[in-house]
């Protein structure tokens, strides 16, 4: 069931989500908006080599040829979104789930209406700890402007039916617990030998 504005507050006052790195905590009807933090990782062509080269494929097998290909940028006042680019911004708060809660992020309606796509992988699994990574894209053909600080995306809580067996804090595999700011793929991971 997905909690309400009363619901997540109490969650809150029980510490079932615990919620820093802000002042104020921004609570609508049933979601809780995350601020923009002042943090990037921005795709950078200049890592590429010409075009039809093998070294222009990224390959999420090896962390070299996928995750080595942003610059981070950091301490800004404001980003531009440039059309056709890819960002992997952060929220300000960090946000902690006990073992029976879940979230999903969404964008802000507000922003898509600019063109502005904030995706966020979208779950955030029992027992995740950490800032919530978003993916943003420029739709529009004209560069966008974005405070840090800005409202961008909601949260949506649901308690489970029962608490986890083994939460995201728990799991040997976790690959996000404990993330702090703009956090880049650790897909490569996955294709590593497993200790047995």
């Amino acid at each position: 069931m997905i909690l309400s504005d009363n619901e997540i507050r109490d969650a809150i006052a029980k510490g079932d989500i615990e919620v820093s790195g802000v002042d104020e905590i921004y609570i609508g009807p049933s979601s809780l908006d995350l601020h923009l933090d002042n943090k990037a990782m921005i795709l950078d062509d200049s890592k590429f080599t010409t075009m039809g080269s093998s070294q222009n494929v990224m390959d999420f097998r090896e962390k070299e040829k996928s995750a080595d290909k942003f610059t981070e940028h950091k301490d800004w006042e404001d980003i531009i979104i440039f059309p056709g680019e890819f960002y992997i911004l952060s929220s300000k708060e960090k946000i902690k789930f006990a073992d029976n809660i879940v979230g999903f992020i969404q964008g802000r309606s507000s922003l898509a209406r600019m063109g502005i796509n904030i995706h966020a992988a979208g779950y955030f699994d029992a027992g995740f700890e950490g800032t919530a990574t978003l993916e943003v894209t420029n739709f529009t053909k004209y560069p966008i402007r974005i405070p840090a600080g800005t409202r961008v995306c909601q949260m949506v809580f649901a308690r489970t039916g029962t608490p986890a067996t083994v939460p995201y804090n728990k799991k040997k595999d976790s690959k996000y617990q404990g993330q702090s700011g703009p956090t880049i793929t650790s897909i490569h991971e996955d294709y590593q030998p497993k200790m047995l």
